[in-house]
């Protein structure tokens, strides 16, 4: 009976640990002032992020930015068109100190802003985009985070400004 109520003891630190590594952790790494500065990295499971996401009320598009819904059609098409496109630089925009690139690179829309002492990179994979747009002209926050199973093992987010640095990467 001990060997038991050990094994089951044991058991549930491993099945809740499998767990999360199974659904993923996103990372968030934030560094202040350089090397020397403050550093916070907050791992954040996954799933406890779908959980909180499946209470926060899905937002009517359509009442709130009056003709937005019917472009969300033309929006699904456009990822889908995306999808299925070779990978390249879409949009190129070069200014005096600031440069923005959009590009299609696999299954990953690229949005990189260079500028003078700032660089900003945010990786959107089409899928996770997809799955946000739903049919009745809603965006759902809870479809955004389940998305991002489809961006494992990769950064979504980095902001370097200076001698500050923000990483959030999935797991």
């Amino acid at each position: 009976m001990l060997k038991l109520i050990l094994a089951t003891a044991a058991a549930l630190p491993v099945a809740a640990g499998a767990t999360v590594a199974a659904t993923g952790v996103a990372w968030v790494d934030v560094r202040e002032g350089g090397p020397n500065g403050t550093r916070i990295v907050v791992p954040v499971p996954l799933l406890a992020a779908e959980l909180a996401s499946a209470f926060v009320p899905i937002p009517d598009i359509a009442s709130e930015m009056g003709e937005a819904r019917q472009h969300l059609g033309a929006a699904r098409k456009v990822l889908d068109a995306l999808g299925e496109s070779p990978d390249g630089e879409l949009v190129r925009v070069e200014d005096k100190d600031e440069t923005v690139v959009i590009a299609k690179e696999g299954d990953t829309l690229r949005v990189h802003v260079s500028g003078k002492n700032e660089d900003i990179d945010v990786n959107v994979p089409l899928e996770s985009a997809a799955q946000v747009i739903r049919p009745d002209g809603r965006i759902d926050p809870a479809a955004a985070v389940r998305g991002l199973r489809h961006a494992r093992f990769q950064t979504l987010v980095e902001v370097r400004d200076g001698d500050d640095h923000v990483k959030i990467s999935l797991w």
